[in-house]
């Protein structure tokens, strides 16, 4: 057996830049993946608190929280839907966000789907279904990020039942 001859100097130069480009796309495309993963999560939870929040609000019947910055809504309606942008802001752009009202008479009228009256917070007693949809576009915009996920943007809706305060 015949002893190995130590490498000349410089005999393994640009290896490690070869090994960088076939790693390097790769690692770019999960730290991206991870990016816009996180900015979808955040703009799911903050949607979800922002309906929590005002399906709260919307159930005790009064016309808009003392703590809402000014102008003062136009409308109970006008006011839920400022809650979850406030609850938002950086988030949530205010005119991705689309809210859908349904009140119905009761428990029955709501497991039917009759009888619902759409674009209202529902009088006192009243069941109300909140419906919010946010399109937030792609935060890695990359065409090869838009190949991979298969779109531009992402849709969020965050939908709660809530039974109205006697009011």
């Amino acid at each position: 057996m015949t002893p190995r001859r130590p490498p000349r100097p410089g005999a393994r130069r640009g290896s490690a830049l070869a090994e960088f480009g076939l790693v390097a796309p790769l690692f770019m495309m999960l730290t991206l993946g991870l990016i816009e993963g996180a900015w979808q999560t955040l703009t799911a939870a903050v949607l979800d608190l922002g309906v929590r929040q005002a399906s709260r609000f919307g159930a005790i019947g009064s016309a808009a929280p003392d703590w809402l910055p000014a102008p003062a809504p136009a409308s109970r309606e006008d006011a839920l839907r400022r809650i979850v942008l406030h609850y938002g802001s950086g988030v949530l752009d205010p005119s991705r966000l689309s809210v859908t009202l349904t009140a119905y008479a009761g428990p029955t009228a709501l497991r039917t789907g009759v009888g619902g009256v759409s674009g209202t917070a529902g009088e006192g007693s009243a069941m109300v279904m909140y419906r919010f949809d946010y399109i937030q576009p792609a935060f890695t915009l990359s065409p090869l990020m838009q190949q991979l996920w298969g779109r531009t943007s992402f849709q969020h809706q965050s939908r709660t039942v809530v039974r109205n305060e006697p009011f």
